[in-house]
């Protein structure tokens, strides 16, 4: 038996948090309906590459799902909706606040005939304040809550992955299995309210430290964190490439300098008036070898030292393949394809592929008949 089987999620959101939150929530066997708006569904099912007729990234992060188209503008829409609340369990959704209440089928509504719903709303800045019916992407969300200044280094850099919708996915995800205990235990569901930038907020922990703490307002290159230690960097390699060096303990610091030769730097690191020598001078013998020189010469030797990876080089790296972290996947309509894999390993209850990404309202018939 798959841990989550038996719980049914009705999904309406769209794009990449809620889709991947729910997508999680699939591989753990929860019955997952994504409702979709007639015509086009889901904005992502026209973002190139396409597999057959899927996209790529709609293939990703909808799989194990199946798919209801419902027009919730129209009464009869609205009416197959509150159906299927009944027999639900979950709800997620990431319209903007105030949109769902004005057609009737927000929290209220759910929870009038179905008292143990857990209504989960992904939303960009909460459902109130000065933001909350404003439009905006990742971009946005991470500016607003000081990650961007964190990051890049002449001006802010855009970060290289969508931390907000990523840490969203993963929050409302815990919110739920929260909820769905309370509701459990006591017959009661509730409401949930997950957002973006809240989701951001609390990704520097280190940075409210020095914040709270001391007044400090931590910026790229003037911290540990962004550059600041030689010790906790990023160097050059001989053929342009890098390495990152993340030997915060001395004895991590102390294995690197030995095996590197230069052992006169190892009690320099205690005193940050010679961070700036030592970064030039890590430069510099980072620059006597390849990325992959260093990765073999450092290899077993406990420097915390790793390369920087380009994706490809990433999926294709031993320990990907060990943790079985990109997946090959049969189906009879697309063929053969990789999908990632499951992060979250469980010994009793693993998860599981069962069925590729839906077509546009391939299951209205089942739920809709």
């Amino acid at each position: 038996m798959l841990a989550l089987e038996g719980i049914r999620v009705l999904d309406m959101s769209r794009l990449l948090p809620g889709p991947y939150c729910t997508s999680i929530l699939a591989d753990f066997g929860a019955e997952v309906i994504k409702i979709e708006e007639p015509g086009k569904g889901d904005y992502s099912r026209t973002f190139p590459p396409f597999i057959g007729d899927l996209s790529y990234w709609f293939l990703i992060v909808n799989r194990n799902k199946k798919s209801v188209v419902i027009n919730l503008k129209t009464e009869e829409g609205k009416k197959q909706f509150l159906e299927l609340v009944k027999t639900a369990d979950v709800v997620v959704e990431s319209y903007r606040p105030g949109v769902l209440k004005k057609l009737g089928v927000d929290y209220e509504a759910a929870s009038k005939i179905n008292p143990k719903i857990v209504y989960c709303s992904l939303s960009g800045y909460g459902k109130q304040g000065p933001l909350s019916k404003q439009a905006d992407h990742d971009i946005g969300y991470v500016s607003l809550a000081g990650i961007t200044s964190m990051s890049g280094e002449q001006k802010p850099a855009i970060p290289g992955v969508l931390m907000a919708d990523m840490t969203a996915s993963y929050m409302a995800g815990m919110s739920i299995m929260i909820a769905l205990r309370h509701a459990q235990a006591t017959g009661q569901g509730q409401e949930i309210d997950v957002s973006l930038y809240n989701a951001s907020m609390t990704l520097m922990p280190g940075v409210a430290n020095l914040y709270f703490g001391s007044g400090f307002v931590a910026e790229r290159g003037n911290n540990w964190l962004t550059g600041a230690n030689p010790n906790y960097n990023i160097y050059e390699t001989k053929d342009g490439r890098f390495m990152s060096v993340g030997c915060l303990e001395k004895k991590f610091w102390t294995n690197l300098c030995t095996a590197m030769g230069k052992d006169e730097f190892v009690n320099l690191i205690d005193d940050a008036k010679n961070y700036p020598y030592l970064r030039e001078e890590m430069g510099k013998v980072f620059k006597t070898k390849t990325m992959r020189e260093w990765e073999s010469f450092l290899y077993g030797k406990d420097t915390c030292v790793t390369p920087v990876l380009k994706y490809d080089e990433a999926c294709a790296a031993e320990q990907t393949k060990v943790n079985e972290m990109v997946l090959d996947v049969h189906d009879e309509d697309l063929g053969d394809y990789k999908l990632p894999g499951f992060a979250m390993k469980l010994s009793k209850t693993p998860a599981s592929i069962r069925m590729r990404a839906p077509y546009l309202g391939e299951h209205n018939e089942e739920f809709l008949k």
